[in-house]
């Protein structure tokens, strides 16, 4: 963890390890940062050509419309996946995933799950933005030389850094980590995404209509 101060190494640690966890598991360990938007996030990521800047309106009526009143957010997932909330201002995970799981600890695949930073940047004395970069930097690092190249955008308050990386397990998975920074509250939050990587490509709109439909709280 050279050149980072040591809550952020611990941080980049924890995102890291989350990240390359076995398949089911991943969920279960993601990081610890979090942030909420009344606007959905912008999908048009400048480096990133897998990800679509227009989402086929048969993947978003598909989609159902779920509340997270604990952080008055909103998620849009298909109807028959299982969404499991937790606590995230106590620091669980939330998890939307396709197979049938009641809790943070059971094996799943495919989907995608959520946990919240409230504190770290402001521990820190750093911008959320500048937090959730050095995460990301560390993160990247960590998953190999397989990992994409960092893309970033912005819409409102929140600040978004993304990248993809592959991830050896049984089956192989291919993972998207989104880390949204609002500098309006220092919150940071870490979104991951993951799905066996044979089929990564035909889920492609699935996963960018419910990553753009993940609505956070620009207040929280």
């Amino acid at each position: 963890m050279k050149d980072l101060p040591y809550f952020l190494a611990i941080a980049a640690v924890h995102c890291a390890s989350a990240l390359l966890g076995t398949a089911g598991n991943i969920a279960a360990a993601t990081p610890s940062p979090s942030p909420f938007p009344t606007a959905a996030p912008a999908t048009n990521f400048s480096a990133d050509t897998s990800s679509p800047s227009v989402i086929p309106a048969s993947t978003k009526t598909s989609l159902t419309t779920k509340e997270i009143p604990e952080i008055h957010a909103k998620l849009s997932i298909p109807g028959d996946w299982t969404l499991i909330p937790g606590k995230l201002l106590e620091g669980d995970v939330l998890l939307a995933v396709r197979e049938k799981i009641t809790g943070e600890n059971d094996p799943w695949t495919t989907g995608l799950s959520m946990s919240i930073d409230r504190n770290g940047a402001k521990d820190s004395g750093m911008k959320a933005t500048e937090y959730a970069q050095g995460i990301a930097n560390e993160a990247r690092e960590k998953a190999g030389e397989e990992a994409s190249p960092l893309t970033e955008s912005t819409n409102g308050v929140f600040h978004e850094i993304r990248f993809e990386f592959p991830v050896p397990s049984d089956p192989p998975l291919q993972v998207t980590e989104v880390l949204r920074a609002n500098e309006q509250t220092g919150t940071v939050s870490v979104i991951l995404w993951q799905s066996p990587k044979n089929e990564a490509p035909s889920l492609r709109d699935l996963r960018e209509a419910v990553l753009s439909g993940l609505v956070l709280d620009p207040a929280q």
